[in-house]
């Protein structure tokens, strides 16, 4: 989702039990699933555990896989964390009067490798642009460094930030061990982009509507500091 800004703080939870919980996971957990690696480049140097996902990055009924019973219980504080926090912004109290509440479309635990990288890019496809993605460390470093725009932090464990993915962001990991974050795409159901509100104001957002600025063929140019970012 695009806004204002490169990084969005929205609260610390306490992971201490998540990072007992993934430090004992074994390795060959890490190695049942990898669509994401070998059907993106830029993830080449990473490994993922669904917890909720589909292939086709849909916007609605998203699939539970089984891992996630398993997470649930310790990741549960910052799944009401960030719902708590867009559902009570002005937009979500817009939005959500009298109708159903948001929802997670996808939530990955994902290990970036001890010297590895995931390059400079955007993400460009429809749940993408109109979803928030928030990543929690759950495991990190001093020298694990994540981009976005013209800004580059270190975020420390704990810390829930909702990360602009519509502007070019990276991940350098140049410590000595891996990071593992957990990435949650959370919905507020009717919430446009900027570029749907932009471009079809009078219309919802659709896969169809989109499509031009989702894949970036029109360029997503919302906010008057995105050039500089």
């Amino acid at each position: 989702m695009n806004f204002p800004g490169n990084f969005r703080y929205i609260g610390e939870v306490d992971v201490s039990a998540l990072k007992t919980l993934v430090l004992g996971l074994p390795e060959d957990q890490w190695q049942r699933e990898s669509y994401r690696q070998q059907r993106y480049e830029v993830h080449r140097s990473t490994e993922t555990i669904n917890l909720v996902f589909d292939p086709d990055f849909r916007h609605t009924h998203p699939t539970r896989f089984p891992a996630l019973e398993t997470f649930e219980p310790l990741i549960r504080p910052a799944l009401g964390l960030v719902a708590d926090y867009y559902e009570t912004s002005p937009r979500g109290r817009e939005l959500l009067q009298g109708k159903r509440l948001g929802y997670f479309i996808r939530a990955n635990v994902v290990r970036l490798k001890a010297g590895g990288d995931i390059p400079p890019h955007k993400d460009g496809n429809f749940s993408l642009a109109h979803s928030h993605r928030v990543h929690l460390p759950i495991i990190t470093n001093d020298e694990v460094r994540f981009s976005v725009g013209s800004e580059t932090r270190n975020l420390p464990e704990g810390t829930l930030y909702e990360i602009n993915n519509r502007r070019t962001h990276s991940v350098h990991n140049a410590g000595p061990e891996d990071r593992v974050h957990l990435i949650l795409d959370y919905v507020l159901r009717g919430e446009k982009c900027c570029c749907g509100e932009r471009l079809h104001p009078d219309t919802v957002c659709s896969p169809q509507a989109c499509l031009e600025t989702d894949q970036f063929r029109i360029p997503c140019t919302c906010f008057p500091d995105d050039a500089a970012a």
